[in-house]
């Protein structure tokens, strides 16, 4: 007696779809994610990471082309959630106070830039990509460090100037960006005058649009009442509805939500916006979000720029480290605080990301050039930097684990 398959055939063949990315994602990100954080020192998001990296196309190339579409929007929504949050820590009235706090960040701005700039002109980089690299280098990667922040129960002096310096020096970094770039980014055939306009639309319309969603959400805040669950539907809708917005009118998402966010923080004098936890949904995000950033990391990056790699990381460490410690005294903090807090700004590269799609809209030819430096730092920063986060937290004895 033979046996035979049933009498039919597939129309289609199996195709990857947004729920089957989704649910498989997740879930070899939560075992990862437990697997790695067994160890006190290394945080959940290292996993996610290196389910990226082996799912990714520097791995076993399952995570790319239409796939990773896919994961991007999700990537993105977390992104701005992540920005939205460590926005709401920027609260004006508190840095009137803790001017020293707005010293740090605009003299470590500079410090990084021209550090990093000159370190990488110095080793023998073209001018072009060492002050691109010197831009990037300006900012902190929001994502882990809120993840991380949460992950330890963090809550201190460490904790709230880390958290505020993060916010800060990507705000300040993607302003940096947009005027720079228009002056070291060459385009063939793009007449200067065309490349500022498009820097003072970027700028004026992130502006705009971030006060127009305030503009829109603060009423209906105040319509639904201090219910958390209503509040929490109407953040997550008004946040997806200005990513793409800002999408659609090719505006920078990541300046978009900080700028909504503090506005939301300081405008709202009522206290009609509750102070949201995210929790699940916020997780869901940003496990795809580090899942998305694994999968663009490739080890042919790092061995093609390794060197420039190195001094990029090493320069934004010291220059870093100078802004911190040089006004330590005046913000009240011993050494080992302000130690501590330049650890904690290592991981740099989410902001990274955000501004090589700024470069990939307008200056695809500079986008290119800039690619491989950009790809091998997040290879070591996004691997080390979380690492180093977690680290710090626990040894200023602000978390709720013991050092």
């Amino acid at each position: 007696m033979e046996w035979a398959l049933p009498s039919f055939t597939l129309a289609q063949p199996l195709q990857w779809n947004a729920l089957l990315v989704f649910g498989g994602l997740l879930l070899f990100g939560l075992i990862a994610g437990y697997v790695v954080s067994k160890s006190p020192w290394v945080p959940r998001i290292t996993g996610y990471l290196l389910v990226g990296f082996i799912l990714g196309s520097g791995g076993l190339n399952l995570l790319s082309g239409e796939v990773l579409k896919v994961t991007n929007i999700f990537a993105d929504v977390a992104m701005a959630l992540v920005v939205y949050q460590l926005g709401r820590y920027v609260d004006i009235g508190w840095l009137r106070r803790e001017k020293w706090l707005l010293a740090t960040v605009g003299v470590s701005a500079v410090l990084c830039f021209g550090f990093v700039s000159l370190a990488l002109m110095w080793f023998g980089t073209s001018s072009v990509l060492a002050l691109i690299g010197g831009v990037m280098a300006i900012a902190t990667a929001p994502a882990v460090v809120l993840v991380v922040l949460r992950d330890v129960k963090a809550e201190g002096q460490v904790t709230r100037r880390l958290a505020a310096m993060t916010a800060l020096n990507n705000f300040v970094a993607v302003l940096a960006a947009y005027a720079l770039l228009p002056v070291i980014a060459h385009e063939a055939g793009t007449p200067v005058l065309t490349l500022i306009q498009h820097t003072l639309y970027s700028l004026g319309g992130a502006f705009l649009l971030a006060y127009l969603t305030y503009w829109l959400m603060m009423p209906l805040a105040r319509l639904l009442g201090r219910q958390r669950s209503g509040q929490f539907v109407l953040v997550i809708s008004v946040i997806s509805l200005a990513i793409g917005v800002a999408h659609a009118f090719h505006l920078p998402v990541m300046l978009t939500m900080l700028i909504f966010a503090i506005l939301s923080k300081n405008l709202d004098r009522q206290y009609d916006l509750m102070e949201l936890e995210f929790g699940v949904a916020n997780e869901l995000f940003i496990v795809m979000l580090f899942i998305t950033v694994g999968a663009s990391m490739q080890l042919s990056d790092l061995s093609l720029l390794g060197f420039s790699v190195l001094i990029l990381v090493a320069a934004r460490f010291v220059a870093m480290g100078c802004g911190v410690f040089l006004f330590a005294r005046f913000a009240k903090m011993n050494w080992k605080q302000a130690s501590l807090l330049t650890l904690g700004t290592l991981p740099m590269t989410e902001a990274g990301l955000g501004l090589m799609q700024t470069l990939s809209t307008l200056y695809p030819h500079t986008a290119a050039a800039v690619l491989p430096l950009l790809a091998g730092t997040l290879i070591v920063l996004e691997l080390l930097g979380p690492v180093a986060t977690q680290f710090a937290l626990i040894k200023s004895g602000e978390s709720g684990r013991e050092s």
